[in-house]
């Protein structure tokens, strides 16, 4: 556990931050979550927020995948998918995060029946909302999950470039199971999704090796990589990350959580940043994972011997990879020049 007495505690509230790599579907903390359900009259096996709590203690994937779902059939309507939105919002703001790219999976709710319209009228009030309420600007990465969807359907897709699409879409991305549903299998989807403006964002070398980056990178020519850990393990693969100047959505918590690491202390993600990737700091399904942008922040410094001259250049190194408008991006980089200006360089 971090301690979160640490000096660099206040320096690190104060700073503005970029998350990338974010999903709706895993932001239910069980406040949220027991509202949903109780409005929805879903059975969680709790009878209230803090016997709820207890659920979030898994103790393996397979758990983890139990209380994903059970959150996902809380999530009906689209007054239930605003709720969700404002909720990860208002949560974002306490941090100071000013920009979020939030990963949705419409096809999860597609095939649940979710009248797709009422999705997106959600996450549009949602986004609105969350500007409007909490000054936080929202964007949309809509991803296929590999294990469900036949990738000759190209059902995403064709869900992003139809009329009940929601507003502020900036990239089609790829989650799910890496083993055995390599990235050439989606070539397609993603080639008409990068001819409609839209970046190429997937998942890789999170639970398989470097195969998955270097299919994800050639055949969907990927803008970022979701986690890549597991890129160090080709030597020519950091190379190339480094040259080409790819980032890494790295999660640390994530990655201990499901045993993809053995620990948060035992991470690469040192490793990565001192080969030169640029990498940046997310939280992937913060509430099941119990963790924030700013925890994740405070482990890269605590664990990982982040300074905070690295921590404010890995804000710089999102901000630079993200796909808001030119006008939020200069806001944003103006805060976090004035931001560095004003506090002292000789943090911890």
């Amino acid at each position: 556990m971090v301690d979160q007495t640490d000096d660099i505690t206040p320096w690190l509230a104060r700073l503005p931050k970029v998350e990338l790599h974010l999903h709706l579907e895993g932001s239910l903390r069980p406040a949220t979550l027991f509202q949903l359900a109780q409005r929805n009259g879903v059975e969680l096996g709790a009878d209230s927020p803090a016997a709820l709590t207890a659920l979030y203690q898994f103790n393996d994937f397979n758990d983890f995948v139990r209380l994903f779902l059970a959150g996902l059939a809380t999530l009906r309507t689209a007054e239930d998918f605003t709720d969700a939105t404002v909720a990860l919002a208002a949560e974002l703001a306490e941090q100071n995060v000013r920009y979020a790219e939030v990963t949705t999976t419409p096809g999860n709710h597609h095939r649940r029946g979710i009248d797709m319209a009422e999705y997106r009228d959600g996450l549009n009030e949602g986004r609105r909302r969350a500007r409007a309420e909490h000054g936080v600007d929202l964007a949309w990465v809509c991803d296929i999950s590999r294990e469900s969807e036949d990738p000759g359907s190209e059902w995403t897709v064709d869900y992003l470039l139809g009329p009940t699409a929601p507003d502020g879409v900036v990239g089609l991305g790829l989650g799910g199971v890496e083993d055995g549903y390599p990235p050439e299998l989606f070539t397609s989807s993603f080639a008409r999704a990068r001819a409609a403006g839209l970046a190429s964002l997937p998942h890789a070398g999170e639970t398989v090796g470097a195969a998955s980056v270097w299919g994800a990178l050639r055949a969907l020519r990927a803008n970022r990589i979701g986690h890549g850990i597991r890129s160090l393990d080709d030597p020519a693969l950091l190379d190339h990350l480094v040259a080409h100047d790819i980032p890494l959505e790295v999660a640390p918590t994530s990655n201990a959580c499901l045993k993809l690491v053995p620990s948060v202390a035992e991470h690469p993600l040192a490793h990565l940043a001192d080969a030169g990737v640029p990498v940046t700091l997310n939280t992937d399904d913060p509430a099941y994972f119990q963790t924030t942008l700013t925890t994740e922040l405070l482990v890269a410094h605590r664990l990982h011997g982040f300074t905070t001259e690295r921590l404010l250049a890995a804000q710089h190194t999102a901000l630079a990879a993200c796909y808001a408008d030119p006008a939020t991006k200069a806001r944003i980089r103006e805060e976090l020049t004035d931001f560095a200006a004003s506090t002292s360089a000789d943090q911890p």
